[in-house]
């Protein structure tokens, strides 16, 4: 019975994931652009503050590579980012792209928005470079459109915190990626 029960939760899950990070079918394909959020994104947002580099950066950085079902990752070099996905988390050749969002906050786009994976992906974001709070407890937080982010790092609202895990010895906060939209590191 508690068996049955968690299927039905982790598909009402699945189905609310799409429906946050559905995007129009009609847009154009490339990068999101910032568009003000819906009724509904803002009626189950909650604030938190993002972590902020040390130099924001001028403008927005992007990546893409194509991954398939063995696996791979995928990285910017300049922000300390890597985004790992492992074996099966794809079933095809996947185009991955990542954009680092300009400005101090440390925020992130992925595409193809509303993915959702077979398995978990792990980001991991270097801490070098960055201002982290003493006594902070480090999190993701996935937000569904770029302009709940304030690019100058005071705050963002998200519609969903994410455990992660500060490894001291590689100075990195790594945290799992389940689908496809925004992601901060969030204190």
């Amino acid at each position: 019975m508690i068996r049955k029960h968690l299927v039905r939760a982790t598909q009402l899950l699945a189905v609310w994931a799409l429906a946050a990070c559905a995007g129009d079918p009609a847009a154009p394909s490339g990068p999101l652009q910032p568009t003000a959020p819906n009724t509904a994104e803002v009626s189950i947002l909650m604030a938190t503050n993002p972590l902020v580099r040390d130099a924001g950066l001028p403008s927005d950085i992007t990546v893409a590579r194509t991954i398939g079902s063995n696996g791979g990752s995928i990285s910017i070099p300049q922000v300390g980012f890597t985004l790992t996905v492992p074996r099966g988390a794809v079933a095809r050749n996947t185009r991955f792209t990542v954009t680092a969002l300009k400005g101090k906050a440390v925020a992130y786009e992925f595409q193809p928005h509303g993915t959702i994976f077979l398995r978990p992906l792990v980001a991991s974001q270097s801490l070098t470079g960055i201002a982290v709070p003493a006594g902070s407890t480090l999190q993701g937080g996935y937000f569904p459109n770029r302009s709940l982010v304030d690019a100058s790092g005071a705050s963002a609202l998200v519609a969903e915190f994410i455990p992660g895990s500060v490894s001291t010895r590689q100075n990195t906060f790594n945290w799992p990626i389940r689908h496809f939209s925004g992601y901060i590191v969030a204190w």
